[in-house]
């Protein structure tokens, strides 16, 4: 599959399901955000505590409250650091919902379905480790990116080969329910079968796409501070879906599976199937009930022998033309080629005529 290929049915996707798209990032968005505000609101009132407790304790007026602000201050810490794990961590889990709608509807041709967007809690674990891998790569590539030049480039090159090594490892957890080490090993053999290179370049142009778009939003928003934060926050909300169905395209198309057009639509947004193929495999039953669509089956065919030996007797001049015609039509409504049964002769004797009514008795 070519990029173009990748953003033409990208596209379909995302233009197709756009309404139901941007709902689902803001119905993620509001619950992430409203958790966030409620965790890290918290967080920020124990530190004011903390920090006011170890600023009077400092002063000498109460000695008991400096041992009272170091304690708030600890808590307010391992507060933080769970927080930041649970929102970043149902963020994941929502995003995997949301390819788990997009990788549905396209595999099977239909809409998306909203409620998809909650089936990444079935597989919560595997996020979880998915998370506190990335969290531990991200820590020690920022302890390596301390030293100058080189530390910055390492983490680059590292970030872009792991990057594009595990593109597939969300979508695998939210699609499959692999485990994170399962999804890791696929995810790798997925890239590595499309070509590693090629997959990075895939990528880099969808990058190099967003940032000509924010560059002529920030063009055009030099007319008015409004404008610019309208047309970024429309921006935003419409990439974040088109990303995912990008993304998505790709997981389909490594995999070896086909990303097809939408289907038609009949009344109601409800598919219309195709037409059954002559002598195709009939539709099964309909859930509510009633008989299964049979197809038409084809005329029956005169056995080898007797077509044979009908073609002779008309050669030879036995039958006419027509005769040799109805004969094979003949065939035709009786494929084992048993004579009919013979009627049976008509019988001689005249039938005796009705018997006398029997007078009445006195």
């Amino acid at each position: 599959m070519s990029i173009g290929d990748v953003f033409t049915k990208a596209w379909e996707l995302w233009r197709r399901d756009i309404g139901w798209l941007i709902l689902a990032g803001l119905v993620v968005g509001l619950i992430v955000g409203v958790i966030a505000l409620i965790v890290f609101s918290i967080v920020f009132g124990m530190l004011a505590v903390s920090v006011g407790g170890i600023a009077i304790g400092s002063s000498g007026d109460a000695n008991g409250i400096t041992g009272l602000g170091i304690g708030t201050l600890i808590v307010a810490f391992i507060l933080g650091v769970v927080g930041y794990l649970i929102v970043s961590v149902l963020a994941m889990v929502f995003y995997g919902g949301m390819f788990n709608m997009v990788i549905g509807a396209a595999r099977e041709t239909r809409g998306v379905n909203f409620g998809d967007i909650f089936s990444g809690f079935r597989k919560f674990g595997s996020f979880i480790v998915f998370w506190l891998v990335i969290a531990g790569i991200s820590i020690v590539s920022g302890i390596v990116a301390i030293i100058p030049i080189i530390g910055i480039i390492a983490v680059l090159v590292f970030a872009a080969w792991l990057g594009t090594t595990w593109l597939y490892v969300l979508p695998l957890i939210a699609d499959r329910g692999l485990t994170f080490g399962e999804a890791t090993r696929t995810s790798s053999q997925m890239v590595k079968g499309v070509g590693w290179w090629k997959t990075f370049a895939t990528i880099i142009v969808l990058g190099a796409a967003f940032f000509v778009i924010m560059l002529v939003i920030s063009l055009i928003g030099r007319a008015s501070s409004t404008l610019n934060w309208l047309l970024t926050l429309i921006f935003e909300i419409a990439a974040g879906p088109f990303a995912i169905c990008y993304i998505s395209t790709m997981y389909l198309g490594s995999g070896g599976e086909a990303v097809l057009a939408p289907a038609a639509t009949g009344g109601y947004g409800m598919p219309v199937p195709p037409p059954p193929a002559y002598g195709a495999v009939p539709y099964g039953t309909p859930p509510a009930g009633g008989q299964a669509y049979q197809p038409i089956a084809p005329p029956p065919v005169a056995p080898p022998a007797y077509q044979d030996a009908l073609t002779a007797g008309t050669a030879a001049g036995a039958l006419p033309p027509a005769e040799a015609d109805a004969g094979a039509w003949k065939a035709a409504a009786d494929p084992l080629g048993m004579p009919p049964a013979p009627l049976p002769p008509p019988s001689l004797t005249p039938p005796e005529p009705p018997a006398a009514p029997e007078a009445p008795r006195t």
